[in-house]
């Protein structure tokens, strides 16, 4: 046995290595699949994943504490959404398809008591290089983005307008004497389709946009009762400003008591507030490995690694030690070989019974010869004499009166037996 065979194909180390090697990629694999959702690796954009100064995780948090029940929907069919559920989307991208989406969620809510609130966009941020999760600065987009998302909007020629710093303070119609919201760059909107519920001037800060069959019970936030106001399902619902809800304005002044306001007297009795993440670039495509991680899909997944694992390691038991090496040549020589080759391509050919009979033949005529009988002597008669004469001396075996009854190889053996009897033969 060579050195080589008794190490086998690897070593007990390269094994070990290829081993680790392929279970780390494996792992690599699903954490890229499963865990790489952009919605955990630190959002600094408008969203409800963020923490940072332009998110809105503060009035996920704020409106849970209040007790109501807050969802996210990243199904770009909405399938998830409840009929009277609120609809909150807030700033959404500006580009070509994400305004189709938009147009398509809004288009699936009419005809429902699911009222949708839209906030425009207005600022943009520049991801901090130093902290995860947080921006370096905040710029004002221009307003013809915001109108943009306004014109995808039930809205005829909207037109937004933003109020300088310096300006003197806006006097705010729809809200209570002692809630005035603090912002900086006010921005409103202007549109004839909308219903003004908090406005500064001519511009509308929130309004709702009347559905085909329905009307705006109030003008106001403040001076109405919020049972009345609920009789608004099914509304859209415009905020001009985002800043009054994103995480940087929400504790600003009475920004939060605002939009709680609003939000639960525009929420419907039971429903669910529900952020939609689809339009800001967080939604859920179809993903079988996903779906296998989930439960109750995961006990499942988890059977079959245990039994793909017991199967690995029971082969790998089985790759054992390497084959010993035969001594001598790797093909044996001889007459043997040669004869034992001839049989096999006889057999192949369908010419072994053939052989077997012409061997019984010559045997037969051997034996007649060695015993000086005569040779004319037919095949019948010749085999009754042989057995004749073998009885007499006592031959347990016999030779077969009818070749074809028995198998080649048999009826071969048969005749060497008796051949072997008769004249002692080793």
């Amino acid at each position: 046995m060579s050195q080589d065979s008794r190490r086998g194909v690897f070593s007990r180390r390269v094994l070990a290595w290829l081993v680790i090697a392929g279970c780390a990629a494996f792992c690599a694999m699903l954490a890229l699949i499963v865990a790489g959702d952009p919605a955990t690796t630190g959002v600094t954009k408008s969203s409800v994943f963020s923490r940072s100064a332009l998110g809105h995780s503060a009035l996920a948090e704020l409106l849970k504490a209040r007790g109501h029940e807050v969802r996210v929907n990243r199904d770009s069919d909405a399938a998830r959404i409840g009929e009277a559920d609120l609809v909150l989307v807030l700033e959404p991208a500006q580009r070509e398809d994400d305004i189709a989406a938009l147009s398509r969620l809004l288009e699936k809510a009419r005809g429902t008591a699911r009222p949708v609130l839209v906030a425009l966009p207005k600022r943009v941020g520049v991801r901090s290089r130093r902290q995860r999760g947080w921006i370096e600065r905040a710029s004002l987009l221009p307003a013809a983005r915001a109108a943009r998302i306004a014109r995808a909007l039930p809205l005829d020629d909207p037109e937004v307008t933003r109020l300088v710093d310096d300006a003197a303070p806006p006097t705010w119609r729809g809200l209570d004497a002692d809630a005035t919201p603090r912002l900086d760059d006010v921005q409103l909107l202007e549109a004839e389709a909308l219903r003004p519920l908090v406005a500064a001037g001519e511009g509308i800060l929130l309004g709702a946009v009347a559905r085909p069959n329905t009307y705006v019970l109030a003008d106001t936030l403040g001076d109405v009762d919020a049972v009345e106001l609920k009789r608004i399902g099914g509304e859209l619902y415009v905020l001009a400003d985002p800043d009054l809800l994103a995480n940087h304005g929400l504790h600003r002044g009475a920004n939060a008591r605002i939009v709680l306001t609003a939000i639960e007297r525009l929420l419907p009795e039971r429903g669910v507030v529900v952020f939609d993440e689809t339009l800001h670039g967080f939604a859920i495509t179809p993903n079988l490995w996903r779906l296998l991680f989930q439960p109750p899909y995961l006990a499942a997944t988890l059977l079959a690694l245990a039994a793909l694992a017991l199967t690995v390691w029971h082969a790998a038991a089985r790759f054992g030690a390497p084959l010993v090496d035969a001594p001598g040549p790797a093909f044996r020589g001889g007459h043997g070989t040669l004869i034992e080759n001839a049989g096999r391509l006889l057999t192949a050919g369908g010419h072994d019974a053939v052989v077997a009979r012409r061997y019984g033949e010559a045997i037969v005529a051997d034996a007649l010869g060695r015993l000086r009988l005569a040779p004319a002597l037919g095949g019948g008669d010749a085999t009754a004499t042989l057995n004749a004469i073998g009885a007499r001396r006592g031959l347990r075996a016999k030779l077969p009166a009818d070749n074809h009854r028995h198998r080649p190889l048999a009826l071969a053996r048969r005749y060497q037996r008796w051949a072997r009897e008769m004249f002692d033969d080793a």
